[in-house]
């Protein structure tokens, strides 16, 4: 017998604990970042077998509106977590269901009920780069089918980045995704590449040195970029590549 709760609100038994003013000041527009990750939820006192796939749309310093093919009723209160992979987990909270969608998207605004302090300065560092603007629209040869957005090539699943003080932000600026936990962010070069998509991942020198080729998944994006989770990648040769990235300045 199919599962007839799917796409309908579960039922907890909970009510929001909100008024519904609280509620409206809650879904303003506040200063928040479009970002797009992976955020399983657990409602409190469930099994873990009853955790809910969701995708975070946006988040602000209050709450996050994630993306759900089911939804739990308002007032529920969910342990969430940030999942990049299933060896890194970027943020772990907790928080309470306190609206519906009101427009295409199904899903569930959250307000954050539990969040340490290492998690609000993660939501503030995400703020903070969603107001720095989007890289440069991609531009794509029309020989050879190839596209590119400053110094990153695309070309049938493979992506190629050439290493210098003008790409050292790619390595380094995102709070959520940088070379400190392997992995880099990078100008979107197709359009609304899903979570999970795999690329073949050159690093390459100014010289087309080869410095790294891994597989690279996407696990996260913001704006028009995509957060690359490098794959397999052993320790010694992720550090040479931390030292390479390390001694460039900031800026040509």
């Amino acid at each position: 017998m199919g599962d007839e709760t799917v796409g309908k609100p579960r039922t907890t038994g909970t009510r929001s604990t909100l008024t519904a003013d609280e509620v409206r000041t809650f879904a303003a527009r506040a200063p928040r970042a479009r970002v797009a990750v992976a955020v399983p939820c657990l409602p409190a006192g469930a099994l873990p077998t009853q955790t809910i796939d969701a995708e975070l749309v946006n988040i602000s310093a209050s709450g996050m509106f994630v993306a759900s093919a089911e939804r739990l009723d308002i007032g529920t209160v969910v342990e969430f977590a940030f999942k990049l992979d299933d060896g890194l987990i970027a943020l772990r909270g907790s928080a309470e269901v306190v609206r519906y969608a009101s427009q295409d998207i199904v899903g569930m605004g959250l307000r954050f009920v539990a969040l340490d302090e290492s998690g609000q300065e993660l939501v503030a560092k995400l703020i903070d780069a969603a107001s720095l603007g989007v890289p440069e629209a991609p531009v794509m040869d029309s020989r050879s089918g190839a596209v590119s957005a400053g110094r990153v090539s695309y070309d049938h699943g493979s992506l190629r980045v050439v290493l210098s003080s003008a790409t050292k932000h790619y390595f380094t600026e995102n709070p959520l995704l940088h070379i400190g936990v392997g992995g880099c962010f990078l100008p979107a070069l197709v359009a609304d590449v899903p979570l999970g998509t795999g690329y073949q991942l050159d690093i390459v020198d100014t010289a087309g040195r080869l410095l790294l080729r891994c597989k690279a998944k996407v696990a996260a994006k913001q704006d028009r970029q995509i957060g690359l989770r490098l794959v397999d990648v052993d320790r010694v040769t992720l550090q040479a590549l931390r030292g390479e990235i390390a001694k460039l300045p900031a800026s040509d």
